[in-house]
């Protein structure tokens, strides 16, 4: 096989909807590549690849099929379109999206299982405002997916939400394994 061969087959091209990701992997022993996700983004995996992403009052999804090993996620900042166009910075355009890709690649909803993620109170300031909602947009953002995913029969594994702090979490994509980090205000991440 050609040098330009293997290097085809090693690589694989990720296309967002303002940039594309070309991911590479140099060798069968070497850790799966890193997709980073955005607010806003979804990406589903069909071979191994770590996603990861770093939340604060946004949702994090990760799907995971383990009859065809496939993963997927969503990172998405606010939770229903309502009048504005469906976008997955939206809960619940993202999860529709989420769910139709997995479908598309063969999945059946009734093997995959949720992980659910974020949903701080990040802005305490306005957390207690009288007649509001905005300081609970962490909440209602766990509460569109947790709706979704429980009309859709889809159970959750696994879930850490709400509290005050971000969370760094990611997910290998062909095992499911999820790995959790929160992150402090010391750590000057917020």
């Amino acid at each position: 096989m050609s040098e330009n061969a293997l290097s085809a087959q090693r690589s694989s091209v990720w296309q967002a909807p303002d940039r594309e990701f070309v991911i590479r992997a140099e060798s069968p022993e070497a850790a799966p590549p890193e997709v980073y996700l955005h607010p806003g983004e979804n990406y589903v995996a069909d071979s191994p690849v770590v996603l990861k992403m770093i939340l604060g009052s946004c949702a994090g999804v990760f799907l995971f099929d383990p009859i065809l090993a496939i993963g997927g996620a969503t990172h998405y900042m606010l939770p229903r379109h309502g009048d504005a166009p469906p976008s997955p910075r939206y809960g619940d355009a993202a999860m529709a999206r989420l769910l139709e890709r997995f479908r598309t690649l063969g999945s059946n909803l009734r093997n995959v299982q949720a992980k659910v993620f974020g949903g701080a109170a990040m802005l305490q300031a306005l957390e207690n405002l009288r007649g509001s909602r905005i300081g609970q947009i962490g909440v209602r953002n766990i509460e569109t997916a947790f709706e979704i995913l429980e009309r859709e029969s889809i159970p959750i594994a696994q879930k850490d939400v709400f509290g005050n702090q971000g969370r760094k979490v990611s997910m290998v994509s062909n095992t499911g394994k999820i790995t959790l980090e929160i992150v402090s205000s010391a750590d000057g991440d917020r």
